[in-house]
């Protein structure tokens, strides 16, 4: 159940960033009150909030029974792979830095929880 939590943690944060480039990209051409506040941007910077919100409770929650040592390589990896897949899929393409970064993240995670059982 821990582990879910983390995972719909690290998307929760994978998502709000998503929000925060796809807002900064439009451009506010009224100035009055009403546009500046309900403006498709500033709500997605305000959905943004609120993904960033939720992924902070349920790591919380995560916390309670996952070590940090685990608990954060794995939530930062769901994070990093969602945002590699939107880049993707948006057409930005990957560089062999980020996709060997990402491959090497992936193999930390990978031999800090396996070693977990070795250690206790």
């Amino acid at each position: 159940m821990s582990i879910l939590l983390l995972l719909i943690s690290g998307s929760c944060s994978a998502v709000a960033s998503i929000l925060l480039r796809v807002a900064s990209q439009y451009a506010v051409v009224s100035g009055d009150l009403s546009t500046l506040l309900f403006a498709r941007p500033n709500l997605m910077r305000g959905a943004a909030l609120g993904a960033y919100g939720v992924g902070f409770l349920l790591y919380a929650l995560a916390l309670k029974r996952v070590e940090l040592s685990i608990a954060y390589p794995v939530m930062v990896a769901v994070t990093v792979i969602e945002l590699y897949l939107f880049s993707l899929w948006s057409g930005d393409g990957l560089s062999f830095k980020t996709i060997s970064g990402a491959a090497l993240l992936m193999a930390g995670v990978w031999l800090m929880y396996s070693s977990r059982g070795a250690a206790a």
